[in-house]
């Protein structure tokens, strides 16, 4: 009778740790999760994994004029709701098409320069790292300039 308590209790507890498991049931690729698949992006110069993927994440949102979730990607919050909007009016239209993004050598911080195809003015996107421990992890320095 003890016996049996004991492996009904090792059973639903080894049942509770399954079931709060992090399990990832989709089998979406992340590129394409984020959206990052769709961009129509050539990279110049010679951009870290870290930055890539915050360029690549940053043009996905304003392909997708998501003014939340490119606030969501700034490093500083004060102004980056208006100021993501304004880079999403601004910006978004040029992103629909191909894009070029000229980084800089990775450094403390980092400025990538992206051309829209048929346009003069480039969009300046400037990057830190984030403060989460992740060496190679940056954000948006979502500012005015």
């Amino acid at each position: 009778m003890k016996r049996s308590g004991v492996v009904a209790g090792v059973i639903t507890l080894l049942l509770l740790v399954w079931a709060f498991l992090p399990f990832d049931t989709d089998k979406t690729p992340q590129r394409h999760r984020t959206g990052v698949a769709d961009l129509d992006l050539s990279v110049t110069g010679r951009p870290s994994p870290g930055t890539l993927s915050a360029v690549e994440r940053v043009l996905a949102r304003l392909q997708d004029q998501d003014a939340d979730g490119l606030k969501e990607l700034a490093l500083d919050g004060d102004e980056a709701e208006d100021i993501a909007r304004t880079w999403v009016s601004e910006w978004g239209g040029r992103a629909q098409g191909p894009m070029t993004a000229d980084f800089e050598p990775p450094d403390k911080s980092v400025t990538v320069q992206v051309a829209f195809e048929g346009e003069q003015r480039r969009l300046r996107i400037p990057l830190a790292p984030k403060d989460d421990g992740c060496e190679d992890c940056f954000g948006l320095m979502l500012t005015w300039k």
